[in-house]
């Protein structure tokens, strides 16, 4: 058996992870179906934020670490040196208020505040007269495939091998993992095997019942051109309660700019709609906070799959009654914001340098 890590899935956690094993000197493989990037990875709204979760919350701030660190390497990605903030937008002054005393208590790095009508409009000009809104300090805007294609880049530049362009599975035998099977019928040997291939996780890894309980929602953004496009990050006042197991809602507004383009979303679907059919209804509704949305040129209309765990937290770590076999996936909405800490902790697990996933997290406990 080969002394090599295969990870199938090219998104921000494989191939997070391809980079910090192959730097390590470890011999490392990455197979990816069909393109870099080419999941939720490369098609979210572009937007790295604050998860609202206390369990996740170290999880995002490693993450900026290491986004700084990867923007410092020039291998195409630039992160902002400060967020931009996010506006919560609302019509109710006094829910508004509520919502920020909840922020303040529950995370209070956050230093929310609430803003009237006349200071949104002061804000940002142009946003619709009428809209409160909470602002809370988070949200960095970058371009959405921009990290994952640069972390690729960086694991590449380490030595990592890239299969791209066909399928694998976990080829396990004798109740171990041996490397991975192809979907050609060749097989990678390798003895241990990271599967991070976002929904489409419990499928690959094949065990029954499906596991880990992943689901996906699909997400549809429309990136425009727009002059004078709000330098925050725009959300509807509940967005951020759509990760939690009693939120929910088909579509709910929100705005990301970075590096001129600005990206409207978002859907929450279970079942996979038509993007093209959907782009003039987000736009529409968009219009009701940002007017000029309403003759918004589309530049380009995009859908992903996430990943949605059970809880609205990850599954990381060893999958149980399989040695060697890993697995890092279930994100949400929060794969960009804390993906790359995320494949740290699997990475330091499977090399035995340490463990340190939290026990919320951990996929070798019962779910």
């Amino acid at each position: 058996m080969a002394d090599r890590v295969a990870i199938i899935g090219g998104g921000i956690i494989g191939a997070t992870a391809a980079a910090l094993l192959a730097e390590g000197g470890t011999d490392v493989t990455l197979v990816e179906e069909t393109a870099v990037g080419a999941g939720a990875s490369g098609r979210n709204s572009g937007t790295i934020q604050h998860p609202f979760d206390p369990v996740l919350l170290a999880l995002h701030q490693e993450t900026l670490d290491r986004y700084r660190a990867l923007a410092a390497l020039d291998v195409g990605f630039g992160f902002p040196a400060e967020p931009a903030g996010v506006l919560l937008l609302t019509d109710d002054l006094a829910a508004a208020a509520v919502r920020a005393t909840e922020l303040a208590a529950d995370h209070p790095e956050l230093g929310a505040e609430v803003l009237d009508a006349p200071g949104v409009a002061g804000l940002e000009p142009s946003i619709a007269p009428g809209w409160a809104a909470v602002r809370v300090a988070t949200g960095y805007p970058v371009v959405p495939e921009a990290a994952t294609r640069a972390m690729a880049s960086r694991a590449v530049q380490a030595g990592a091998a890239f299969r791209i362009g066909i399928g694998a599975t976990p080829w396990v035998d004798g109740g171990r993992v041996r490397g991975v099977a192809l979907g050609d019928g060749a097989t990678i040997g390798a003895s241990r095997v990271l599967v991070a291939a976002g929904p489409w996780t419990p499928s690959v890894l094949g065990l029954e019942p499906a596991w880990p309980p992943i689901t996906r929602t699909f997400g549809v953004t429309v990136q425009v051109e727009l002059e004078d496009s709000p330098r925050a990050v725009l959300e509807e006042g509940v967005v951020h309660t759509i990760n939690t197991p009693d939120g929910h809602a088909d579509s709910l507004f929100s705005l990301v700019t970075a590096d001129g383009v600005a990206t409207v979303g978002s859907t929450f679907f279970a079942e996979e709609p038509d993007p093209d059919a959907l782009a003039p209804v987000l736009l529409e509704r968009g219009a009701v906070f940002v007017p000029a949305l309403a003759d918004a040129e589309i530049t380009a209309v995009r859908m992903c799959a996430r990943p949605q765990s059970v809880d609205g937290r990850p599954f990381i770590g060893a999958v149980p009654d399989v040695e060697g076999l890993f697995v890092c996936a279930g994100h949400g909405p929060w794969g960009m914001s804390t993906g790359p800490a995320s494949a740290a902790m699997v990475v330091d697990l499977l090399t035995g340098t340490e463990d340190r996933i939290p026990p919320a997290l951990r996929a070798d406990l019962t779910w």
